[in-house]
């Protein structure tokens, strides 16, 4: 009997190690589309069609403390890209949502990524303008940014990128380190073609 019991308990430890707790994006996409662009499991990722975007986006401070193919565009901004608020920005790096939650995070609040749930830290993502598919920047993500959102289908879309990346960016006379990049933006953690699932979200 002792022996039995061991192993169930055994059994179940181990199936406890491997469960994911995933983000709210993560929840959103596999509802809405049944599956997650870029995910790290075969199963679960998918191919969505590519959505136009053109509004502008901002760039952001972190906070102190070669493709086989076309990239095709999965997460396009909803609004300006902004760039991160503190800290000197020095790193070529990205913010995503950090969830509705802002005072007081939990793991099952976390946007993308936030305090308490840093899985998608340091995972690399491809940023790209919609006009200039062919030249991604393929950067970690640093941290996470409120955007003043509150819902799934607003964050999980957003990104913020570092000065430094901003400037690399940059095309237009009015995007300064103080402004944000316009024209619309594509995104997506670098894991489209399922070659590099240590980029896969979760």
């Amino acid at each position: 009997m002792n022996r039995i019991t061991t192993l169930v308990l055994l059994a179940l430890s181990l199936a406890a190690v491997d469960a994911t707790i995933h983000t709210l994006c993560f929840n959103f996409f596999m509802k809405k589309d049944k599956c997650v662009h870029a995910a790290a499991g075969q199963s679960i990722r998918c191919d969505a069609p590519p959505k136009p975007h053109d509004k502008p986006v901002t760039a952001f401070v972190m906070q102190t403390p070669k493709p086989q193919s076309r990239l095709e565009r999965r997460y396009n901004t909803n609004g300006d890209t902004i760039l991160m608020s503190s800290g000197p920005g020095v790193e070529d790096g990205v913010c995503l949502w950090s969830g509705p939650e802002q005072v007081h995070p939990t793991i099952n609040s976390a946007g993308w990524l936030n305090g308490v749930k840093t899985s998608n830290c340091r995972k690399q993502v491809y940023i790209q303008r919609h006009d200039e598919p062919d030249k991604p920047f393929y950067v970690p993500v640093l941290d996470g940014c409120g955007f003043h959102k509150t819902k799934p289908e607003e964050g999980c879309f957003e990104i913020g990128v570092t000065k430094s990346l901003a400037r690399k960016l940059r095309r237009f006379p009015n995007e300064t380190d103080d402004t944000p990049l316009y024209g619309g933006f594509t995104w997506d953690f670098n894991n489209l073609l399922g070659n590099n699932p240590d980029a896969g979200p979760v």
